[in-house]
């Protein structure tokens, strides 16, 4: 059995806590420039119906895929696509691939492409860490495909002025509860979404879920499939199911494990992440209270005690080694990292006593984990990406109300997620995704993977989108882990199953492992 890989899959919670910290590093001036909805609407009108898409502009022609030998028994390639699919013959961008030959040549049924999350993953740099999980079965009879979609990496990557090799800065109070410090995170977020249009304005436009899907569709047909194979992980639903919408009939399978529901606004994403995240810290406080392995003692009231220690953190940082200090933004950083897996419980319990006794350090060390996570410029991608996938209120002075409500049933999560979300009330380019459901009307049965207590994509996401699409088939798995394909094998043998002969689990199919 191939062993769980490092997460990879951050999901939409990477984007709302990164944007909410990273907004108040940012540097230089902000310039006057026209507003995104009088420069960026140039997308073309797409109608989508039972079988096919239809554009209002012809796409040019697709050469396949020139795949040199990289990385050992890797091959690496490029497809070249349009930057904006409304004008095909104007400046076009290279999407880097990936790919792993069927181990089984004369087995080989096509190529199964995989989306590992985010977004901003860098799929190109994960292709090992799938590798390790993949079945035998998969790996015999599919060239393996991943990817760098457009603006991560080095797919023509967001960048947001930041200096290369630089050390990371000390992360701001994420959670603004004065109406002064409140201006100062909105301006923040102002600041970094000049310093991300300065430094990325021709891409920043064209790198959502919408124009990925279009990607996905030209490199179905530059890997010379008839039908797309796809495996989408956390955020690698959503581009999954955007492109089962566009393009319908031209899916032969596709699974989609810890799933992002297509209709939920992102207020409702918003508030479901933060209640998972909530339910997995009471877990975890249960645990580290009954557990010798823990040494995090937080007495009869943990949220208390957590939320108090927080606060002494962002009123004064706790040291760290190298001059560096550990405050508020890092310690949310290090319990979102720390909650994704059980596997991960005791460094989070070390890290919080290690904290309360004044050394930084742990906090330290996971905050700078979970930044780094994904690619080379996964923070910048995540917020492009998301912002433009998740139409969002531009009214800025609700956005104190907003946390309000959610911390009144999630008090960790809920305030830090809400202001996550207003960043993207400020940000210089329009949303190209409308929320809706998904049916995919004309596609084959398509697998939706949900896990109960999955802490970033809740399990009535996977439950909303196996009945919104025609022909989902959920299968649910018990346990508290994100993305279940990494740590069942019972589910990894039914999507190999599906994946190889299109037999789908049994209705009301769980695994238990």
């Amino acid at each position: 059995m191939r062993r769980a890989p490092t997460r990879s899959a951050w999901a939409v919670v990477g984007v709302l806590i990164t944007m909410a910290v990273a907004a108040g590093c940012s540097s230089g001036p902000a310039s006057d420039r026209a507003s995104g909805a009088d420069r960026h609407d140039r997308h073309p009108t797409t109608t989508t119906t039972t079988g096919t898409t239809t554009l209002t502009v012809t796409e040019p022609p697709i050469t396949p895929v020139a795949w040199t030998p990289c990385s050992g028994d890797l091959q690496c390639g490029n497809l070249i696509v349009p930057l904006d699919y409304a004008e095909p013959d104007g400046q076009t961008i290279s999407i880097a691939l990936t790919r792993h030959p069927a181990e089984v040549p004369g087995d080989r049924i096509g190529s199964l492409v995989i989306e590992p999350g985010g977004p901003g993953v860098s799929g190109v740099d994960d292709m090992a860490n799938e590798l390790s999980a993949l079945t035998s079965g998969l790996l015999d009879d599919f060239d393996i495909v991943m990817f760098d979609p457009r603006g991560v990496d080095r797919s023509d990557p967001v960048t947001c002025g930041e200096t290369p090799g630089a050390p990371p800065a000390a992360l701001p109070d994420p959670v603004p509860t004065t109406p002064s410090a409140q201006a100062a995170t909105i301006a923040g977020f102002r600041q970094y979404a000049a310093d991300c249009e300065k430094a990325s304005g021709t891409v920043l436009p064209y790198v959502g879920s919408v124009d990925a899907a279009r990607d996905l569709e030209r490199m179905r047909i530059a890997l010379g499939d008839g039908g797309l194979s796809y495996m989408g992980q956390s955020y690698g639903s959503l581009l999954g199911l955007t492109y089962a919408s566009m393009f319908p009939t031209h899916v032969r399978a596709m699974a989609l494990d810890s799933v992002i529901d297509p209709a939920q606004s992102f207020n409702q994403i918003t508030q479901g992440q933060a209640a998972g995240f909530e339910a997995s810290l009471q877990s975890f406080f249960s645990w580290c209270a009954g557990s010798s392995a823990c040494p995090w003692h937080a007495g009869t009231d943990p949220t208390s005690t957590l939320l108090a220690q927080i606060a002494s953190s962002a009123a004064t940082p706790v040291p760290a080694g190298n001059s560096r200090s550990a405050g508020a933004g890092e310690l949310y950083d290090a319990l979102l990292g720390g909650l994704y897996a059980r596997t991960d419980w005791t460094r989070l319990g070390d890290a919080l006593a290690a904290d309360a006794a004044g050394n930084g350090d742990q906090v330290l060390a996971m905050s700078d984990d979970y930044n780094r996570n994904g690619s080379s410029n996964g923070s910048d991608a995540a917020a492009a990406i998301d912002c433009l996938d998740h139409p969002v209120s531009h009214d800025l002075a609700g956005y104190g109300s907003l946390a309000d409500l959610f911390g009144s049933s999630a008090p960790v999560f809920g305030p830090l997620l809400a202001w996550g979300e207003a960043s993207c009330a400020v940000w210089p380019a329009p949303a190209t995704r409308t929320a809706g459901p998904v049916a995919g009307v004309g596609a084959p049965p398509i697998l939706v993977v949900g896990t109960t207590g999955d802490p970033a994509t809740p399990y009535q996401w996977a439950v909303n989108v196996a009945h919104e699409l025609q022909h989902g088939v959920l299968l649910t798995r018990d346990g508290v882990d994100h993305v279940a394909y990494f740590y069942s094998p019972c589910v990894r043998d039914d999507v190999q199953t599906y994946f190889v002969s299109g037999v789908t689990p049994p209705p009301g199919a769980t695994c238990s492992s």
